[in-house]
């Protein structure tokens, strides 16, 4: 989420060789058991509205429901919504809520419920930092006890792609006002799990919802703990100590496809995501488009692809990965260290001279920094002096907000799978910091063609906009874009109907996953 056969084939291809697993044979599915995996790092918080990172998705998408989920083949399914109506203006959508759906107090979501979700993360005081995903909502309203009803200022024909996304969660208004600020460390949703505790940097601890409004899940209780190191959590997994894991390190890939305990039990698909290095256009040198490109042309993305990911991955050819609509097919972004050379003497640093060391963030994992020392290696080949800088996720992701760092790596998995997901929550300059846009990139034609696009109904006109804009955000290189993702989840052979869409393993309804032993 090519580099010999395209990227249609070798997506093709990863397909057909990791095709999803745990489907048992057997007929009798079985209650009981603790399901046991880890994450890299603490979620910053387990509030639906403040949620932009996978890692907190993870954990609160077993806590919280919405109207409609994605199923594992990305198309809308009901949640808590049993049905919908469209207008035929595109404006109107009206949902029929199943009754006798309840909070995890005891309480029983309404539509009213609904309406102050949604109208909470709108609400400037909540400082919600997906507020700008509500734009398009001119009024939410409950006609009915059991009947919501959304009217949005344009038609949006992806609007209801979006709403799986956290901030339409459904959230208890009593317990919201009752826990405060402290509602994103002890959350109280609807979904298939209940919270129970989270000692942070450890453990997130939850119990199966028995009442549950589509059955009680199979596990009595899930243990999420936090391991920054993917090598530690391996051994976790191989001593048993862990059932699933999302996040195979490439380094320990080869090997357990070629153990015979393991190669069955490794589920590999192609992500709606990529991977890449932000540059802040705001920050000198950086704000020089011609030190941006020299960045991106300096970078050998095979080398990375190839050694340090053991070509589990694709190498990026654009902002857009394959399978979203507006995808363009194009060539790889070439490794020509002497381009980057000549655009840096155009910029006016010769060999790099008269050129401030850069900052090169990243949050802690061992890939993540063997990713940026080859980086960095790299750009010291054309003149280009770069320091690392670790942090912790939750205090990387609020310096890249805040336009704080200058080169940063970061991962964009699709919220929904849509164009306007990347190129206008990305690039677009109204999404500045915490919307979206943490390279600080600011393009009018960019802003025209993408927000032109979101008026438009799905087909080939709109997408004609979106490879005009990404063209432009490629010449104008806010990002250096590394590779697309592909998910690497490994599981214990007793695990059963594990499984996820293309959007990662972080959506895996583990409310369906039962224990074979």
């Amino acid at each position: 989420m090519k580099r010999f056969l395209g990227i249609l084939l070798m997506l093709s291809l990863v397909v057909a060789l990791f095709q999803p697993l745990g489907m048992s044979a057997t007929t009798t599915k079985k209650y009981g058991g603790v399901l046991r995996t880890a994450v890299t790092s603490d979620p910053p918080t387990l509030d639906p509205a403040q949620i932009t990172d996978t890692t907190s998705d993870m954990v609160a998408r077993q806590i919280f429901d919405g109207l409609v989920d994605y199923d594992e083949n990305l198309k809308i399914v009901p949640v808590i919504a049993k049905n919908w109506s469209i207008s035929k203006d595109g404006k109107v959508y009206t949902f029929n809520l199943r009754q006798g759906v309840k909070f995890h107090n005891g309480r029983e979501v309404t539509a009213e419920d609904f309406v102050y979700s949604w109208k909470r993360v709108m609400d400037p005081a909540t400082k919600s930092k997906r507020a700008n995903f509500m734009e398009d909502i001119a009024k939410v309203e409950a006609p009915s006890k059991y009947v919501f009803r959304v009217t949005l200022k344009e038609p949006r024909g992806y609007f209801l792609q979006m709403l799986p996304y956290s901030c339409f969660w459904v959230i208890p208004k009593e317990e919201v006002e009752k826990l405060g600020p402290d509602f994103g460390s002890k959350p109280v949703g609807s979904g298939p799990f209940k919270f129970v505790s989270w000692t942070h940097d450890d453990k997130v601890v939850l119990e199966a919802n028995k009442d549950y409004f589509a059955g009680r899940p199979y596990v009595d209780r899930l243990e999420i703990r936090i391991i920054p190191d993917e090598t530690v959590a391996i051994m976790e997994f191989e001593k048993g100590n862990l059932d699933w894991y999302e996040n195979v390190p490439p380094s320990e890939l080869d090997r357990l496809k070629n153990d015979p305990k393991w190669k069955d039990n490794i589920i590999m698909k192609p992500e709606l995501g990529t991977y890449y290095i932000g540059m802040n256009c705001q920050k000198p040198p950086l704000n020089n488009k011609l030190v941006r490109k020299a960045i991106s042309y300096a970078i050998n993305r095979e080398q990375i692809v190839k050694v340090i990911m053991r070509d589990s991955v694709v190498i990026a050819s654009g902002i857009l990965p394959p399978g979203i609509p507006g995808y363009s097919k194009r060539p790889p972004i070439p490794y020509d260290p002497e381009k980057a050379k000549r655009l840096l003497k155009q910029a006016g640093y010769p060999d790099g001279k008269g050129l401030p060391t850069l900052e090169l963030a990243f949050n802690k994992s061992a890939t993540h920094q063997r990713i940026c020392e080859a980086i960095q290696s790299d750009l010291k080949k054309v003149g280009i002096k770069v320091e690392l800088v670790q942090m912790d996720w939750a205090q990387y992701l609020e310096k890249v907000d805040r336009g704080e760092t200058q080169l940063f790596r970061l991962g964009w998995i699709a919220d929904y799978p849509d164009a306007d997901n990347f190129l206008w929550v990305l690039f677009n300059s109204k999404n500045w910091g915490p919307g979206g846009n943490g390279a600080y990139y600011k393009n009018p034609t960019v802003d025209e063609l993408t927000d032109k696009a979101k008026t438009m109904v799905p087909g080939a006109a709109r997408n004609s906009l979106y490879k005009r804009a990404e063209a432009i955000i490629l010449d104008d290189a806010p990002w250096a874009p590394i590779y697309f993702y592909v998910s690497r989840a490994i599981k214990q052979p007793y695990v059963m109907d594990f499984d996820f869409s293309g959007m990662g393993p972080f959506t895996a309804k583990l409310e369906k996953v039962w224990l074979d032993k």
